[in-house]
């Protein structure tokens, strides 16, 4: 009878043993499962995040290339403007010709207003440099050359329609052939300084703008108006 009884508790204890082994081990095995599943979890929302931030990165490369595509920094405008200082110049002329000259010497009207060709170079979308040609002919003795470096503030940067404020500053060659030398017939050559400054001006359109000088004051005219181009 205890030979019995202990043999079978021998071989309860064995089987128990056994039992514990086994479910010690099937527990590291799931604990090691688990473990290699969260580091790639880890891994995987680590690389996803970094995928993102690279994308995010990339994007905004490109849209700040797009915008500074956008940017025509050269621009080249033909304009014609009237009331300028040598309109005003010209009408003096004229009056103190016929006054003074007793009819014998009368210098006559010949072209009304003045044409400028101007290049500008925009800094960024609100600041632009440059350099404007003016040519104007009041009278038929009379013919002036103007060189004036320019400074404008686009005030709605690359908007379609683009107001505008604008200084030109620079000088005058006049060659006069009413005070020419008697003996060569040679124009009298003088310069002198000239301005511009355009209070109210808009440009309209991206790559052939409209320009329109509204209210200015100096050699470009009262109002100016022209086509430009942008590359």
């Amino acid at each position: 009878m205890i030979k019995r009884f202990f043999i079978s508790t021998v071989i309860s204890l064995f089987f128990a043993v056994h039992a514990n082994a086994w479910d010690m081990g099937s527990y590291v095995e799931n604990a090691q499962a688990d473990e290699g599943k969260s580091d790639s979890t880890v891994w995987n929302n680590n690389e996803k995040h970094e995928n993102e931030v690279d994308s995010s990165m990339a994007l905004t490369k490109v849209n700040a290339k797009q915008n500074e595509v956008k940017i025509k920094h050269h621009a080249i405008t033909f304009t014609y403007g009237i009331y300028t200082l040598t309109d005003l110049f010209g009408a003096n002329r004229i009056v103190t010709s016929a006054l003074f000259s007793f009819g014998n010497e009368n210098d006559d009207l010949a072209l009304f207003g003045a044409f400028s060709l101007d290049y500008g170079y925009k800094i960024d979308e609100y600041f632009e440099t440059g350099l404007v040609f003016n040519y104007a002919h009041p009278t038929k003795n009379l013919n002036t050359y103007s060189f004036m470096p320019k400074f404008r503030i686009n005030l709605n940067g690359q908007g379609f329609i683009r107001p505008f404020f604008e200084a030109d500053v620079g000088f005058m060659i006049i060659k006069d052939k009413y005070l020419a030398d008697k003996f060569t017939d040679e124009p009298e050559t003088s310069t002198l300084f000239t301005f511009n400054v355009t209070f109210v001006g808009l440009e309209i359109g991206h790559y052939v703008p409209l320009t329109l000088g509204l209210l200015s004051f100096g050699q470009r005219g009262l109002f100016y108006a022209g086509l430009g181009f942008h590359f």
